[in-house]
């Protein structure tokens, strides 16, 4: 098999697992960004200037000055490489953030990380926001000592806590506590057992809820039954590990739970229309 996917874990050598880097890198280094890409960490970005256009999980992510979103950890992606833009990056792992329960819950019952919505795109005070970021580089600059992965962890906190402030803040009151609906404990759960539980009733049972009630309130958040979500995010991790992994096709079938390569390969045609073999080598890779 051949490919080039790109696959990034944090910088190794860092005291601290967050740095903040301008987006200018984007055109010194376009190999590093270009896609199909996929990290282990996540990416804020933050366009001060111009605007561009992301590939993010085959879709369009498209941000204008002013503007910020992030990228979150696994999603396969590409950056704009036409250049006319500018901004920050701010990457961070999941353990540097979650320092406390509190921060761990945070980056899995956020509406800005929402696995149904993510890529959300965010206007913040640029002002506040600028100056926020301007402290970060200023102390990440300095010798690492005791206190500046807490100084560091505050910041980054705070920036996110704005974000979901902005996105909480712009919708209906029905939507403003979307962590505690049975739909969005649906999302989660989806999230971490979608591997081996495709069946909805395996849902029904955990969160103790009657399949009308896991119908309807799935239903309002995402707009699908409790099965087609379950299946656009199977499908969703199946496009990404053709794109980015070195895995055959039946290693990917039996990692997303399907006891035949030959099932995989009928649900993925019966979702996308082509096979496991040819979306591959339409994303750059080959077996």
């Amino acid at each position: 098999m051949s490919g080039g996917i790109k696959e990034y874990g944090f910088k190794p050598g860092l005291p601290i697992e967050v740095e903040v880097k301008p987006l200018s890198d984007v055109g010194k280094a376009p190999w590093l960004f270009r896609g199909p890409s996929k990290a282990t960490f996540y990416q804020i970005i933050w366009i001060t200037e111009g605007s561009a256009v992301f590939d993010i999980d085959f879709r369009q992510v498209n941000a204008k000055a002013g503007e910020l979103f992030i990228i979150s950890v696994n999603q396969v992606y590409g950056f704009d490489l036409t250049g006319g833009y500018y901004g920050k990056m701010i990457l961070f792992t999941d353990t540097f953030f979650s320092q406390s329960d509190i921060d761990g819950n945070f980056l899995h019952t956020s509406e800005v990380l929402n696995p149904n919505n993510l890529n959300r795109i965010i206007r913040l005070d640029n002002e506040k926001l600028a100056s926020i970021v301007d402290i970060m580089e200023n102390e990440l600059r300095l010798p690492t000592d005791q206190f500046q992965p807490y100084i560091a962890h505050s910041l980054l906190r705070t920036i996110l806590l704005e974000a979901e402030r902005i996105i909480t803040s712009s919708e209906s009151p029905m939507f403003q506590k979307r962590e505690s609906t049975v739909g969005r404990r649906f999302c989660d759960e989806v999230e971490k057992n979608f591997r081996h539980n495709r069946k909805s009733e395996y849902y029904q049972d955990i969160l103790a809820v009657t399949e009308k009630l896991l119908a309807k309130e799935v239903r309002q958040l995402t707009g699908k039954t409790p099965k087609n979500y379950i299946d656009n995010r199977i499908i969703l991790e199946a496009k990404r590990l053709l794109s980015y992994s070195n895995s055959t096709v039946k290693e990917i079938s039996i990692e997303l739970g399907f006891d035949e390569a030959t099932n995989f390969n009928k649900f993925f045609r019966k979702h996308t229309g082509t096979s496991p073999v040819l979306f591959r080598k339409n994303n750059g890779k080959a077996d």
